[in-house]
């Protein structure tokens, strides 16, 4: 009963959050780039209260529809692009953040899904290791924890703060190495991808990356990471993919 009456709310929050973010908030300035490969100037929906959005297809302006959005204060559906993530490569964000498509096989609940699914998630590192984060979904089963936030944020602005806020320090981080598809670091022998770079291996039995630190008591990483989690692995992934060379080791080491 508890988790059905958790999805009824999600599903409630989720109506509130579309009625209630600014044109300038929901829409954010970047790139899409198509299948084949041509970059098209867009103004891209991002809403973090429900990442799934856009992590399972996106919604753009072109900047003509954006200009008039941001005049008129609302857009026809006709105006509206919807694209599949089969149908993109990525897109970038003005910011500087980088969104790809790829295929993931989420192993990590207790019911397991066979085939991989195609989504679109944020690239952080791309070389011979490329690295993903994957946002929890906010509609559907999701935890208990999410549900409450997700309740709090129907009821006040910091709610919303509050549900986002969380959104981005709780999230999936995936790892690919070559031609495989990404699976959640959880799930890696980490020896698998960066044994083969003596300077990087020892940097990270010495701790250099501050990644070890991660694996205390009190953290007890699960499937759902932190930002400081990924900035000690982004940061090991960053020297690794860069050559892991004797030039870098100073800079691995601060």
């Amino acid at each position: 009963m508890r988790q059905k009456t958790s999805c009824i709310i999600a599903i409630l929050a989720l109506q509130f959050f579309m009625f209630n973010v600014s044109a300038q908030q929901l829409y954010q300035k970047g790139d899409v780039i198509h299948k084949n490969g041509k970059k098209e100037a867009a103004f891209i929906q991002m809403n973090y209260a429900f990442p799934q959005r856009f992590q399972n297809g996106i919604t753009y302006l072109t900047p003509k529809t954006h200009a008039k959005y941001l005049k008129k204060g609302k857009v026809k559906n006709k105006k509206k692009i919807k694209l599949k993530p089969k149908e993109i490569i990525g897109f970038e964000l003005a910011n500087g953040q980088r969104f790809s498509s790829i295929k993931y096989m989420d192993i990590t609940g207790k019911v397991k899904k066979m085939l991989p699914k195609r989504m679109i998630v944020e690239q952080l590192a791309d070389g011979k290791i490329d690295l993903y984060k994957l946002y929890s979904r906010t509609t559907g089963k999701i935890s208990y924890e999410l549900a409450d936030l997700t309740h709090e944020a129907n009821l006040s602005a910091e709610g919303r703060r509050n549900l986002i806020d969380y959104i981005q320090n709780n999230f999936q981080l995936l790892i690919k190495k070559e031609h495989k598809n990404p699976r959640n670091v959880i799930h890696i022998n980490l020896l698998n991808f960066i044994g083969d770079n003596a300077i990087v291996k020892e940097n990270y039995d010495n701790n250099f990356y501050g990644l070890r630190n991660q694996f205390s008591e009190e953290l007890k990483q699960g499937k759902l990471v932190n930002k400081s989690y990924e900035a000690s692995f982004l940061k090991m992934v960053n020297h690794y993919n860069s050559g892991g060379g004797a030039a870098l080791e100073k800079e691995a080491r601060k």
